[in-house]
């Protein structure tokens, strides 16, 4: 792993932005099923009356705040990553440099991979609590309530995004459910970027592959085996935080609910895992586009530096 800190960022950055791409449409659904007030009966239900109501394009209702964030959010998530993993390795090995050729991560036990991922979600949700509370309400907007109609709705990140704000207490509650997002991302990123790092050890142990040119691993390690270490990663890690991303969803988008007022109204705690299909369905393709990314933003670095 790279220790420049203007790389990290970039890396970060653009698997962030292919992440979003392939997930907003999972993610849409998977906010739908956890609101109460639109009682859908299951994924299919929800994806059929969002087309009928909202026509293809009503898929990505709320991308436009978290497009606009994802490049820098995970930009900085990937550098607090990278700084912890640094500072883990000190703990670790003292002043003892990091042999050439290998990664600071493939140096360490996958227990401070784990804290290290950990680490990168403490700056990086406090960007994200208030860009969900806006994606949250834009996404549970529908085309009967919604202020703007046709696909200003669903892109134009000025009218959605200062309609949202407005019509939902304002400025002083975008912050609303900010410490739930720490609490889900604190496990969940460790969750993620320790079965990242475990599963490619794994693989690289063996199901070895000929030597390439591609990424930061460049002799034992293929863009395939990223997409599927990157998935499995996505699906540990919403396994971990789902429950309190549910209890987040419903704070967020209520201006009156709590987490204990939440709490009260489950008639079990399987509710909390409302959603939970089209989150882990998404997490694979999504989590494997951001590894993706990361890789070859990577490799398009090293090549030309």
């Amino acid at each position: 792993m790279s220790s420049d800190p203007k790389g990290n960022f970039v890396f970060g950055a653009c698997g962030g932005i292919c992440n979003v791409l392939v997930s907003h449409p999972f993610d849409l659904v998977k906010v739908r099923l956890q609101s109460p007030q639109f009682g859908y009966r299951n994924s299919f239900h929800a994806i059929s009356y969002i087309l009928r109501s909202d026509g293809p394009l009503g898929m990505y209702r709320g991308v436009s705040p978290v497009l606009l964030g994802a490049g820098p959010i995970m930009g900085c998530c990937y550098l607090s990553y990278s700084t912890a993993l640094a500072f883990a390795h000190t703990s670790v090995h003292g002043s003892t440099p990091v042999p050439e050729g290998v990664r600071v991560v493939d140096t360490l036990p996958i227990q401070y991979v784990a804290l290290a991922g950990a680490c990168a979600a403490i700056p990086t949700s406090l960007i994200m609590g208030p860009a969900e509370r806006i994606k949250i309400l834009i996404q549970v907007q529908t085309k009967s309530t919604s202020t703007f109609k046709g696909p200003a709705a669903i892109f134009n990140p000025l009218a959605s995004i200062w309609t949202a704000i407005i019509s939902n207490g304002g400025f002083k509650t975008l912050f609303r459910g900010t410490a739930l997002t720490m609490m889900r991302d604190f496990p969940g990123y460790a969750a993620y970027f320790a079965t990242f790092e475990g599963v490619k050890r794994l693989l690289k142990e063996h199901a070895p592959v000929p030597r390439h040119a591609w990424g930061s691993d460049k002799y034992n390690f293929s863009p395939l085996q990223t997409v599927f270490a990157g998935g499995l990663s996505g699906c540990a890690c919403w396994l971990v935080c789902i429950p309190i991303d549910s209890i987040k969803t419903q704070v967020q988008q209520s201006n009156g609910a709590t987490v204990l007022s939440v709490l009260r109204n489950q008639t079990s705690l399987f509710k909390l895992y409302r959603g939970l299909g089209p989150v882990l369905i998404r997490a694979f393709p999504s989590s494997g586009a951001f590894f993706l990314g990361v890789e070859t933003a990577r490799a398009v670095y090293e090549s030309s530096s």
